[in-house]
Formats: C-alpha cells, structure tokens, sequence
C-alpha cells in the first residue's frame, strides 16, 4: 500500500460506502500517541450541504469534488491537567507506564483549562500519525486521498460551527480514484540517511 498509494486529486462521484468510512475511521482511532492522549477530532462531510459550507475556505476545488472530505482536527481538552492524569492512570494500569514515570509526568506544568492550552508540535505529529493511517486504509479500500493543508482554518472552524477547544488542522479528501498519477520523485536512500559521528 506503502508504494502504491498516491496523492489523488480527481475523483469519480461514486458514493464511499459508510463501511468503508468507518474502517477508515477506525484505523484513526487505533493510532498511537504520546502518552495515550489520543488528541485527534475528525467531521465527515460526505454531502452537498456540508461542502457548500466549505466552499468558501477551500482553495483547491477539487477537495469539494470527492464524495467524503474528513477535517482533522486536535482537541485542546486532551492538554489540560484532567485528561492527563486519566490517561497516565490508564497507562500505569496497564504496566506500560512505571508509577514513578507517572509521577514525573503529573509534575509538569499542565493547565486546567482549554483557554490556556498551547498545543505542543508533538500533538501535530500525533494527528499525522492517525490521518496517515486513515490514508494507508483508504488505499488498501481502492480509495485515494489527499493531505491537504492550503485552506482557511478559521473559516472552516465557523462554518462548520466547531467548538472553540477544536483546532482544524488540514483536510482529507477520500474517494474512487479519475486518475492514475505516476509516482513522484524521492529523495534516495542515501539522501535521507546521515551518518553519526
């Protein structure tokens, strides 16, 4: 899947099935993250009105054109000192984590509330990891996808009428591939390796 999936910008207009958007959901749902906090929020649109209400903060049009547009989020909620706790005590339960490493972790500064959260790069990578997941299912369904990133989060965030602890992070356009894109260049194997000294 690793090598044959492509960054796909035309879609047919067949419907993704609601079993298909639910395994790709899932895989989301089953990626790791730090500490557990598992900070992903995803909304499906995978109708006429909900693209309607993205219209105006997308710029590449053929984002409205896939029959299902995930928009990943991160959820402050999963930063305050409450939520936390509650993963570590879940961690500890499980023997992943040591009760002393537990107690490292509950002496850091956390705050209380979603207004005083600054997500951290670390939330960024893990709402990666989930949404490469979600791509990696999709190709493996015979669907194709797109990171996108170039649009108007704020925008989206209003329109869509999100809570203010939910940031929007970038869109993922799922369905049936009207193209078959060649593959793109990668650096080689020894362009990405360095070697230590």
């Amino acid at each position: 899947m690793i090598e044959k999936r492509r960054s796909i910008r035309q879609y047919k207009p067949d419907a993704v099935s609601a079993e298909d958007l639910e395994e790709i959901i899932e895989a989301a749902r089953l990626a790791p993250s730090g500490t557990n906090r598992q900070p992903w929020r995803f909304v499906l649109i995978n109708d006429e009105a909900g693209k309607e209400k993205l219209a105006g903060a997308v710029v590449q049009p053929f984002v409205l054109h896939a029959p299902a547009v995930f928009i990943c989020c991160l959820d402050r909620n999963a930063y305050t000192r409450g939520l936390v706790e509650k993963r570590m005590k879940e961690l500890v339960r499980s023997n992943v984590v040591s009760e002393e490493a537990a107690g490292y972790i509950y002496k850091r500064k956390m705050p209380e509330q979603t207004e005083d959260v600054v997500i951290p790069a670390s939330a960024y990578i893990d709402l990666g990891i989930a949404v490469e997941h979600m791509v990696l299912t999709a190709a493996a369904l015979g669907l194709g996808s797109c990171w996108v990133r170039l649009f108007d989060p704020k925008q989206v965030h209003e329109s869509l009428g999100l809570p203010g602890d939910i940031e929007v992070v970038a869109l993922l356009p799922v369905g049936y591939p009207a193209e078959e894109p060649s593959p793109r260049p990668r650096l080689d194997r020894d362009q990405i390796m360095i070697e230590a000294k």
